[in-house]
């Protein structure tokens, strides 16, 4: 390998998000996306079709053909352990999708393998890389929120897709396992690793989880952690409650609002809040409009902002942004959240289609 070469990246499954890691993957520097890997024929057109990249059926014939230093696995979250464990072994670095696995035994297995074979390995937290994250935690870190005494996180989701992503229904508490990690890796991210959960749930009638309300004791402070199948139109929020001021924060408006304690006198304090959130709202609105209609802005940029700090860090042997260590204490959340369901979940095939 040359000195200074780029780093050689593959991607294992070749399902809708790898087409968003490959577009973020070709803008950064010193990165090569040299091809991907899935079982699924009809996936593999579709990415060398649109990426002109060539493509493998097989792990075996990815890693001798592609020859990457770095697999980003994509593939459903059952898989996610035993692939990234075969790559580590086989000498390749790893980032794998969110969730890192689904469970601990097997997260504990993955970090052990990264630690053995010295390996890199990373999970793909990608909200917490949202540029409205970004900007609610820089306004933490800088005091201006004051002390962070609680935070809410609320995760719309919907039903299992009956093709390619039919796997859903199978995973643990069915489809709300694909966007838990979410939220999961939200409360982690600001109050620290839980201590104690409490969970009520209720199913639908397939079965799986439709609703789920928890509240969580964590290092730092308390959470709640809300979960809607049911609930229209789809959000997905988190509310900062600072000593100082509070910050809600929309994920898919890509807004953030900061609530400030107003110093007025009473009768205009009622009015001032709502003036004051309405011009940060139309603000950051314009600005997101704008920032698409040029192209600075793009879909999942949590995505892109995440890869870019993950490779500055991989080339310059800085920390990673996001730990394996961080990965297992959220694969710990969903677990006690979903209590048994995960206990009993059975793996299956390592080669399936990506989300």
């Amino acid at each position: 390998m040359l000195l200074n070469a780029p780093v050689r990246v593959a991607l294992l499954g070749c399902g809708r998000i790898a087409h968003v890691h490959a577009g973020y993957l070709r803008s950064l520097p010193g990165v090569r996306l040299v091809g991907a890997c899935d079982a699924a024929a009809e996936a593999r057109e579709a990415f060398t079709r649109r990426w002109a990249l060539p493509t493998c059926a097989s792990v075996r014939e990815m890693l001798g053909a592609l020859e990457p230093q770095i697999v980003h696995v994509l593939t459903p979250p059952h898989t996610h352990a035993s692939l990234a464990i075969e790559l580590m072994r086989a000498g390749v670095d790893v980032f794998v999708e969110k969730p890192m696995a689904l469970s601990v035994a097997d997260a504990d297995a993955m970090i052990a393998v990264a630690r053995e074979t010295g390996r890199t390995l990373t999970v793909d937290h990608n909200r917490w890389f949202d540029p409205v994250v970004l900007r609610a935690r820089a306004a933490l870190q800088s005091g201006i929120l004051g002390e962070l005494v609680g935070v809410d996180v609320f995760a719309s989701f919907g039903e299992a897709d009956t093709g390619q992503q039919s796997w859903k229904q199978a995973l643990p508490g069915g489809p709300i396992f694909d966007t838990a990690p979410h939220p999961a890796y939200l409360v982690h991210g600001f109050v620290g690793k839980a201590k104690r959960v409490g969970v009520l749930a209720q199913r639908g009638e397939d079965g799986a989880v439709a609703e789920l309300r928890a509240v969580i004791e964590a290092e730092r402070g308390l959470a709640t952690l809300t979960m809607s199948r049911g609930a229209r139109p789809f959000a997905n929020t988190v509310t900062l409650l600072g000593t100082k001021q509070t910050a809600l924060i929309n994920l898919n408006n890509m807004t953030v609002v900061f609530r400030r304690l107003p110093r007025l006198p009473k009768l205009v304090a009622k009015v001032f809040p709502n003036l004051d959130e309405a011009r940060q709202l139309i603000a950051a609105t314009v600005a997101n409009t704008l920032a698409f209609v040029v192209g600075r802005q793009r879909f999942y940029p949590g995505i892109g902002l995440h890869l870019r700090a993950f490779y500055a860090a991989y080339q310059n042997g800085g920390e990673l942004p996001v730990t394996p260590e961080d990965g297992r204490a959220v694969v710990e959340l969903l677990q006690q959240l979903l209590g048994g369901q995960m206990q009993h979940y059975s793996t299956r095939g390592s080669e399936e289609a990506a989300a």
